[in-house]
């Protein structure tokens, strides 16, 4: 008898309780050529519409290798601008020397910016890596 009588107030709790709001997923696939070679790509990523931050991956579908993908996705006059940092994480690492000189702790795989502009069908843009520009225009997958 008693839960029929918290009913009402576990209903009216319920209705107050902050609703999560949902993350749109976007995944976009397309070729770039990066030092002359083609490489098949896949971005997929969610943001999150209040903070307006995106999470997500960076993958070359070509070599394998899979990136995190962190950044902002912000409303602009031509579509949506995402500016995201693509990150290898903790990768192998390489140290070497010869003769007493040598290299340490460089990363075998690069970081990168990327700077797009979303529309309903495409994420077009430049992938910078270690100073250089690449153009990147990968179509939206559904």
């Amino acid at each position: 008898m008693k839960a029929l009588s918290l009913l009402p107030v576990l209903a009216l709790l319920s209705a107050c309780a902050p609703t999560a709001q949902t993350q749109p997923t976007y995944t976009y696939e397309g070729e770039a050529r990066f030092l002359l070679l083609p490489q098949k790509l896949r971005v997929t990523y969610t943001v999150n519409p209040g903070t307006h931050e995106a999470r997500g991956e960076y993958r070359n579908l070509s070599s394998g290798d899979t990136f995190t993908l962190t950044g902002t996705q912000l409303p602009g006059p031509d579509g949506e601008t995402l500016t995201a940092k693509i990150d290898p994480g903790d990768t192998p690492r390489l140290n070497a020397s010869l003769l007493g000189f040598g290299i340490s702790n460089v990363p075998l795989k690069a970081s990168g910016t990327l700077s797009a502009t979303i529309t309903a069908i495409r994420l077009s843009g430049t992938l910078r890596v270690n100073g250089l520009s690449y153009p990147v225009t990968l179509t939206r997958v559904r």
